[in-house]
C-alpha cells in the first residue's frame, strides 16, 4: 500500500461505519482446521521446554471471529478457557460449527496441519505428527466424552462477555482490568498475531504476569510487519509519530509498531524467562537509514526479523 492510500484510510476511518466496512474477517479463526493446527502448536512447544500435559486453565489473547483455538484446547482436556479481546466479533452459530469440525480432527488423530496447507502459518514445527505423547487415548477418552462435549456446547450457547465463573468459557470483550479473573490462576496464555495491535504492552505483560502461576507459560506468535500499511515490510517504522497518527486514525487498534527486541526486554522486566524465541527472518533488510527517528535505536536483529515466536515461563511475581 503507498503512503498516501495508508494515509487516505487513515482519514476515512473517522467516517462512521468505515471500519466495519473494511474490516477483514477471520483470518483463519473462521477454519476449524487451522484453529485446531494453531493450538496444537502452541501445546507442542511449550510441553517440549516443560508444560506437563494438559494444562488445566488457559487464557487467550485476541481470539477474533471465533474461539476455535479455545475450543480446540478444552477438546484436549483444559478445564477452563479465557478469552479476551477489544471488540466482539464472535457468532455463536460458527462456533458450533467449529466445535463440531474440531472433534472430527480429535477423533480421528488428525496430524497437526503443516506449511503445505497453511504456508504462513507460524511458530513452525520439526514433526507434525499428532502428539500422542500429550494427547493419549486416556486423555481424549475424558476430553471427547459426550458428557464433556455437551458442557463445550451447553457454555458456548450462552456465551457472553459477562463474568461467569460456573462457565468452562469466560469471553470478556473489551477487558479493562486485571481482576476479571484471580491472580496466579493460569497455566498457559497464548496468542497469535496479536500482540503487534496491543497498544499498552507494559499493562499487558504486567496482567500476564499477576494471571499466571508461578512456573506458568506464556506463548505468543507475533508479526513485527507491517500489514500492508507500507509496500516495505519494515515500512512502518519509516513513518513519523504524526504520521502514523493519521494512518492509524479512529480505528480502535492498528500496529504498535514494536519490535522484537521490546518484547524481549518486556519479558525480562515482568519476571519472564524466555525458554525459546523462534525467529523469521526476511530476506530483505529494514534499511537503518531510512527508519523514522523513534526507530533509529533498533537492534540489528529487529531489522531483520519479520515474525518471531516466544515461549517464556513465569518466575517471579512482580
Amino acid at each position: 500500500m503507498s503512503e498516501i492510500k495508508a494515509i487516505v484510510k487513515g482519514i476515512l476511518s473517522y467516517i462512521p461505519g468505515v471500519n466495519a466496512i473494511g474490516r477483514r474477517e477471520g483470518g483463519g479463526a473462521n477454519f476449524a482446521r487451522y484453529c485446531y493446527s494453531v493450538w496444537l502448536r502452541h501445546l507442542v512447544l511449550a510441553n517440549s521446554k516443560g508444560l506437563d500435559g494438559i494444562p488445566v486453565s488457559v487464557a487467550e489473547l485476541g481470539p477474533g471471529d471465533s474461539l476455535g483455538t479455545g475450543i480446540a484446547s478444552l477438546l484436549s482436556g483444559v478445564k477452563t478457557y479465557y478469552a479476551f479481546d477489544v471488540v466482539s466479533f464472535i457468532r455463536s452459530g460458527q462456533n458450533l460449527k467449529i466445535l463440531e469440525e474440531i472433534i472430527v480432527l480429535f477423533k480421528k488423530r488428525t496430524p497437526i496441519p503443516d506449511e503445505s496447507e497453511f504456508p504462513l502459518l507460524s511458530p513452525k514445527l520439526s514433526d507434525y505428527t499428532f502428539p500422542s505423547h500429550i494427547l493419549t487415548d486416556q486423555v481424549l477418552a475424558i476430553s471427547l466424552s459426550e458428557k464433556w462435549i455437551e458442557e463445550i456446547r451447553k457454555a458456548l450457547n450462552n456465551l457472553s462477555t459477562i463474568n461467569n465463573e460456573d462457565s468452562i468459557i469466560s469471553y470478556f470483550a473489551p477487558w479493562t482490568s486485571n481482576k476479571v479473573i484471580r491472580e496466579s490462576s493460569i497455566e498457559l496464555i497464548i496468542s497469535q498475531a496479536v500482540f503487534e495491535h496491543v497498544d499498552d504492552l507494559k499493562t499487558t505483560y504486567q496482567i500476564m504476569n499477576r494471571w499466571l502461576k508461578l512456573g506458568g507459560f506464556s506463548s505468543h506468535q507475533i508479526d513485527f510487519k507491517s500489514h500492508g500499511y507500507a509496500k516495505e515490510w519494515y515500512g512502518h517504522w519509516c513513518y513519523n509519530s504524526f504520521k502514523w497518527g493519521i494512518i492509524k486514525g479512529n480505528r480502535p487498534y492498528l500496529l504498535n509498531r514494536e519490535p522484537l527486541s521490546t518484547h524481549l526486554k518486556l519479558n525480562k522486566d515482568f519476571g519472564f524467562k524466555v525458554e525459546r524465541v523462534l525467529k523469521r527472518e526476511s530476506d530483505k533488510l529494514a534499511k537503518r537509514e531510512r527508519l523514522a527517528k523513534k526507530f533509529e535505536g533498533l537492534t540489528d536483529e529487529d531489522l531483520i526479523t519479520s515474525s518471531a515466536y516466544i515461549l517464556s515461563v513465569k518466575k517471579s511475581n512482580i
